[in-house]
């Protein structure tokens, strides 16, 4: 026995002798330490974060060699070689930590499905830092992205309206060919296919992702066009952290916000929870033009309020479990009022709930997420017609769920993902005529399996390849219109009424990336890629009204389709960076809006959404980043877009003209300043010529917008921030009768802690 005892203790102290330690101190320029920074070594499967006081220490098995990766948001990632043979322990001493002055020294996920610096993925990827974010002047997120090379936001009445972000000349006025993620998760609606970016928590978030180019072959149905991945902020430091601040603004606007995350024990294993929550309340403004504004116009004023809660378990930096519920509330008025208190008013009421396991620090890697999503939306209309007067209460709940598993592998020089996802949801729309008996009822149900495979594969040393392929088979049933004790009001709709046919679809979306790297700091790559998209279920199922007319269902579209190659440049220097790429796309089966040549009641014009047999859709972007010295950056990019109908069958007038919503140019010119107490920033914004009909008859004319940030640090973590949108107060008309948002500014106040 007395020998068995010995020889475990000589192995207990065998062990012993050969474990080893590498440690540090991580800080920045400025010799603050940085706490949560991320340590690993993928070779020894070595994972660790500094702590309160940026150092960290991880344990070696045995005398090896590697190379220890230091990661920390904002900065560049450090990787440094070590050997430990002879040395007990390995110090690195202090490790300084450079901040990231470019997108190109970005980390994000968004453009392979595994955390990579920007300049190592074969794809057209833009990002938005917490830094930038706070810099750029804007009240919701999605006016974070107004200038990227690339990206168009369609916001014309600015908080008071909603939103639609096109990348390139693909997503036009069709929101649905954009797929938002927020982790991962997408978030768009089923009926629609757009996201309501008003409801996101600004705060809430730490960096944007943006993909441009069809992304079908890496998320499927959505990303035709490409894809928005919104990054949550999650704790990584024992405590509270946060923020809170309030502001006023034009129209009598007043807003407040809340951000905080509380990590429970300092290290690695940690329970922790976030909360955010927003409100804002304004009188807006009038957005018809004095000259043809009747009593019955109104503001469009607004009411919103909303709130994000998670909690989770890290296991370590980088894989944890989480529990998350968001909600919110909107009251939009419509700027019209006859007899109802508050006029013509929209409303929406939100809850999306989400689990999620996400572990990145295992040679297989994977995220396992399940979502639902509810929207109830309501809107009371009110008209009035040679003193007839009409009152519709609209109800319509949309309904979205589903899971998403995607799995990755380290192999050798591939780094393989797999995965599938499955998407369910449903529409019940009612339209509640209160003046009179009729009811008008729509309502479909749709669900989409994807499949999806992909290798992100190290060639050589200078290249790479990224090959692709997915598979989405969806399906469209228990669709039908109806109409109950309908009266004069709605008869011209009788002819439409009915059960609607079940439909499936089935499409694959390939996609083949190639990538040369002339060096570390500069690369070229190539895109061949397919996209594919089914119609939404507002698409299919509703007939009624919308900002440009009236709309007739359209059950018998089929999915668009596009195929796309690009070629990008990128060059990184100490100075400075640029980014480049030219693209070409033919879509087949192309859905749009196009004039039925009918009117509604001899006013209103109807419309139709066909699949357009063929069109072409072409760009060029450029960006570049200029250092001037050390806190004070000038950036300038310049987008061309170009797009037309090439073929239609069914419509061949059309032929040759251009696509609605899809500017002429971009232009932007930024010059950030970053001290210590000061942070501000200079913007223009250009935007070339847009036609909103198919006709090619009503036309935006190039507009310039100019924009000013001033942020103030005066106290500890006290600030003053004022913001000023549209100095030069540039007007525009949206439609025949409706104006854009002129000058908007803002003062506000917030506390870090």
């Amino acid at each position: 026995m007395n020998k068995y005892i010995l020889l475990i203790l000589v192995l207990i102290i065998g062990q012993k002798s050969f474990a080893q330690k590498v440690q540090g101190v991580v800080l920045d320029a400025d010799n603050k330490a940085l706490v949560g920074a991320y340590i690993k070594c993928d070779s020894l499967k070595v994972y660790g974060v500094s702590m309160n006081d940026g150092s960290f220490s991880v344990d070696i098995a045995e005398s090896a060699s590697g190379v220890l990766s230091i990661s920390y948001m904002g900065f560049k990632t450090k990787k440094i070689s070590f050997n430990t043979a002879n040395n007990d322990n390995f110090d690195f001493g202090e490790i300084i930590m450079q901040p990231i002055q470019f997108t190109t020294e970005e980390v994000s996920i968004i453009g392979s499905r595994s955390e990579d610096n920007i300049m190592n993925v074969p794809a057209d990827i833009s990002v938005v830092s917490l830094k930038t974010m706070d810099l750029i002047p804007s009240d919701k997120i999605d006016q974070n992205m107004k200038y990227l090379p690339g990206v168009f936001i369609d916001r014309p009445y600015g908080i008071f309206g909603k939103s639609v972000v096109g990348l390139r000349s693909i997503v036009s006025s069709e929101p649905g060919r954009q797929l938002t993620l927020i982790d991962g998760v997408p978030i768009n609606k089923s009926d629609g296919g757009g996201t309501n970016w008003n409801r996101i928590i600004e705060s809430d978030f730490e960096r944007i992702e943006v993909l441009k180019g069809p992304g079908a072959a890496l998320y499927g149905n959505n990303a035709m066009g490409g894809a928005v991945n919104l990054v949550h902020k999650r704790p990584n430091t024992q405590g509270v952290h946060g923020q809170v601040g309030a502001s006023y603004a034009n129209y009598n606007t007043y807003s407040a916000d809340l951000s905080l995350q509380h990590k429970f024990k300092e290290g690695e294993k940690s329970f922790y929870y976030t909360l955010a929550a927003k409100g804002l309340k304004s009188d807006g403004f009038v957005t018809v033009p004095d000259s043809i504004r009747t009593e019955t116009d109104t503001s469009v004023f607004l009411d919103e309020y909303g709130a994000n809660a998670r909690f989770g378990y890290m296991f370590d930096a980088k894989s944890y479990v989480e529990a998350e519920y968001n909600y919110y509330d909107e009251k939009r008025g419509q700027g019209s009022k006859i007899l109802l208190e508050d006029g013509a008013v929209a409303l929406y009421k939100t809850h999306f709930a989400k689990l999620a396991y996400h572990n990145n620090k295992s040679k297989l890697k994977y995220d396992v997420n399940a979502f639902y999503q509810v929207e109830d939306y309501g809107r009371d209309i009110e008209k009035m017609k040679k003193g007839d007067y009409t009152h519709i209460k609209v109800n319509s709940q949309r309904e979205d769920y589903g899971a998403v598993a995607i799995f990755r592998y380290d192999l050798s020089k591939h780094n393989i993902s797999f995965g599938a996802d499955y998407r369910a949801g449903s529409v019940y729309g009612v339209d509640d005529y209160q003046t009179s008996t009729d009811k008008v009822i729509n309502q479909g149900k749709m669900n989409v399996v994807n499949v999806y495979a992909q290798d992100n594969w190290q060639i050589s040393k200078k290249i790479k390849a990224i090959i692709g392929l997915h598979f989405a088979s969806g399906r469209f049933y228990d669709g039908s219109f109806e109409l109950e004790d309908p009266t004069h009001a709605t008869d011209f709709m009788k002819a439409n009424t009915g059960d609607l046919d079940a439909k499936t679809w089935n499409g694959f979306s390939p996609r083949l990336s190639l990538q040369y790297d002339f060096s570390s700091i500069m690369n070229i790559y190539t895109v061949l890629s397919h996209g594919y998209r089914a119609p939404s279920l507002d698409d299919l199922t509703r007939y009624g009204f919308m900002s440009i007319g009236y709309k007739n269902a359209s059950p018998n579209l089929t999915p668009e389709q596009v195929d796309n190659v690009e070629l990008g440049y990128r060059i990184q220097k100490n100075k400075w960076a640029l980014q480049s790429n030219i693209n070409y796309a033919m879509g087949h089966d192309y859905m749009y809006f196009v004039d039925s040549g009918d009117k509604l009641f001899g006013r209103k014009t109807i419309y139709n959404k066909e699949n357009v047999t063929s069109v072409q859709l072409y760009g060029f972007e450029v960006n570049v980043d200029y250092q001037v010295y050390k806190s004070f950056v000038v950036s300038t990019n310049y987008t061309i877009n170009g797009s037309k109908i090439s073929k239609f069958e069914a419509r061949p007038e059309l032929e040759g003209k251009v696509l609605t919503y899809v500017p002429e140019y971009l232009g932007n010119f930024t010059m950030t300043y970053l001290g210590k107490k000061i942070t501000t920033s200079l913007n223009i914004h250009l935007q070339g010529n847009m036609f909103l009909d198919d006709v090619n008859e009503f036309e935006i004319d190039p507009l310039m917008s100019l924009d000013f940030m001033f942020n103030y640090r005066f106290y500890k973590g006290i600030g003053v921030k004022f913001s000023a949108q549209n100095i030069l107060d540039e007007q525009h008309m949206v439609s025949s009768d409706q104006m854009s948002l002129g000058r908007y500014m803002t003062l506000g106040m917030n506390y870090r802690f």
